[in-house]
């Protein structure tokens, strides 16, 4: 069981994370039956607040179980304690430790927090790390977001894992999110550190925590839904996560932070001076047989392989999805260019006369071609580099 780090209860100092705590171990002692009242808990309500019914729960638990020869039933002055109040370590503490149910012996609260949550087990911690290693990241980033999960468990008790889809995507499967409506993701294919083995979106699926009238929650999912029903980051959900990106950012891991507002995401490394745009240009050019840059905006311009003038042919998605902006006229160009450049620019070939007619089958098929290009790029992606 986590300590509670000061007084809690009548006249205490009743720090809110505290106080939770305290009240949580409360509604998870059963209280024995007695004339008129039927077995139950000594509290049903955990809000961190210290009011008449937490001090009230602690006197009747002292009553029965510190100032107490619980042999005999007789009332006995327990020097140690106070009434009413619960002081770190002293005999009231003791007991509500001892008398807790035994499947809540480890519960936890963030501090400054009220969400007060179990503990997860050490095989629970270890199905997480196994799941990692049956993902896809690079080496370095596999290790750690490994160390992401021992350090969580370490310091917090919570068993985070890999999000679905929240380690290596395929362009493929980031087009589709792109596309899904979801507003998951403003990166089109080959643009997200994911491409590349190089993030992790973590979450907390199964984290066990207990609602304000005692119940456990048992199917949280990776996104926190059940604590923040409308992702509005509520501050009991927001400190999870600031709590998770202090952890992933710290030395003892590693990783870096993502988008302010991503925040499942860790990766591999800094990019706040770097595009990604950019970078996924460079890349095409190195997997393919292209030569790529990015234009203004969102777009990408490409040479079309005739090694001349670059052309703009649209975004990310657009290529991916064979929609580039291609059009009969670059493709003329290009040719021109080709058929009339010296041949030391062709690797000693002699130039040649670009063909007059380009049909609608040309532009379909250099609109496949492109699509194949950004193909290579994705098998090529642990070759990917971020400067």
């Amino acid at each position: 069981m986590q300590a509670i780090r000061s007084s809690v209860g009548d006249g205490g100092v009743n720090e809110r994370s505290d106080s939770a705590l305290v009240q949580a171990i409360l509604a998870k002692i059963t209280r024995a039956a007695a004339p008129g009242r039927q077995a139950g808990p000594y509290l049903t309500g955990i809000d961190g607040a210290v009011g008449n019914g937490t001090k009230n729960a602690i006197r009747s638990f002292q009553n029965e179980h510190v100032f107490i020869n619980e042999a005999t039933g007789q009332a006995v002055p327990n020097p140690l304690a106070t009434a009413g109040l619960v002081n770190p370590g002293d005999p009231t503490w003791t007991k509500m430790l001892e008398r807790v149910d035994p499947a809540f012996r480890d519960m936890r609260v963030l501090i400054g927090g009220k969400t007060v949550y179990v503990a997860a087990t050490e095989n629970q911690r270890q199905e997480k790390i196994a799941a990692v290693n049956g993902l896809t990241f690079t080496g370095v980033f596999r290790s750690r977001v490994i160390n992401c999960i021992l350090q969580m468990h370490a310091l917090h008790g919570i068993a985070i894992g890999v999000c679905p889809q929240g380690d290596r995507r395929t362009f493929q499967t980031q087009y589709d999110l792109l596309t899904s409506g979801r507003g998951v993701t403003n990166a089109g294919p080959g643009e997200s550190n994911h491409n590349f083995g190089m993030a992790a979106d973590l979450g907390f699926a199964g984290l066990r925590w207990l609602r304000e009238n005692g119940t456990v929650v048992e199917n949280e999912d990776p996104w926190l839904h059940r604590l923040d029903p409308g992702q509005t980051l509520v501050p009991e959900a927001l400190r999870f996560w600031e709590m998770l990106r202090t952890v992933g950012t710290s030395p003892a891991v590693g990783a870096f932070r993502g988008p302010a507002a991503d925040r499942p995401h860790l990766q591999n490394w800094n990019d706040a001076n770097v595009s990604m745009r950019a970078r996924l240009a460079v890349h095409l050019t190195n997997s393919g047989t292209m030569q790529w840059e990015r234009a203004g905006g969102s777009r990408y311009s490409c040479d079309l392989g005739f090694g001349g003038p670059q052309f703009v042919v649209g975004t990310a998605a657009q290529v991916w999805n064979r929609q580039a902006t291609v059009t009969a006229d670059m493709i003329r160009q290009g040719r021109a260019a080709q058929a009339g450049a010296p041949p030391q620019q062709q690797g000693g070939a002699q130039p040649r006369t670009a063909p007059a007619v380009v049909t609608e089958q040309d532009v379909r098929e250099m609109r496949a071609e492109l699509r194949r290009q950004f193909e290579l790029a994705d098998a090529n992606w642990q070759n990917w580099t971020a400067n």
